[in-house]
């Protein structure tokens, strides 16, 4: 009866040795690890969502490129045709010798008058760097686009009634980034109110 006992307590500290810290045998075919053929499967898985995951940023960067260079044109668009609106409405007159009508880019200076009441002319032309530049007297005055936006198209059209004198204006602005480019065309034509009889 004693060797039973004994016999059992040596037998219960071997098997616990077998396996640590478990109160309960575990069967053979629960012990063994991942198969290959398991693994590569995974592996597979988890390769599939990273391109999934890799496109989708791609994407939502593409959008959101073309949204900065949307906004960034649209905003120097905005600027220029609002100055040259401002500036043509003001002005009494067209110095035609001094301007460029019907190509691009185009030329157009301006005769209007000054804070004081004194003749001046508004200058606004394409620089070597295509960005619209404006020319107050001799005075240079800036850009009126963004840095990043250039001018590929500006023409100005001179028209002429018998009543009142105006401007065409068709100008085409585009930015790029990385891969992503932006094009647009703006057209606008404005009277000189200075110039009506």
């Amino acid at each position: 009866m004693k060797y039973k006992i004994l016999e059992k307590i040596v037998k219960k500290r071997e098997w616990r040795m077998k396996i640590p810290h478990s109160p309960f045998p575990i069967p053979h075919s629960a012990r063994r690890g991942f198969t290959l053929v398991e693994m590569i499967i995974y592996i597979a898985f988890f390769a599939v969502l990273s391109v999934l995951a890799v496109n989708a940023m791609i994407v939502v960067m593409r959008s959101f490129y073309t949204l900065r260079l949307t906004q960034s044109v649209n905003q120097s668009a905005t600027v220029a045709l609002e100055r040259l609106s401002r500036e043509i409405r003001n002005a009494y007159d067209i110095d035609a010798t001094q301007s460029t009508f019907g190509t691009s880019p185009g030329r157009l200076t301006l005769k209007t008058k000054d804070a004081v009441g004194a003749n001046t002319t508004m200058e606004f032309y394409v620089d070597a760097g295509s960005q619209l530049k404006l020319k107050e007297g001799s005075v240079e005055k800036g850009a009126l686009v963004a840095k990043s936006v250039t001018l590929t198209n500006l023409v100005f059209y001179s028209i002429s009634t018998t009543n009142s004198k105006a401007v065409k204006v068709e100008m085409t602005l585009h930015d790029s980034r990385a891969t992503t480019t932006q094009a647009v065309k703006f057209y606008d034509t404005i009277v000189l109110r200075g110039s009506a009889h």
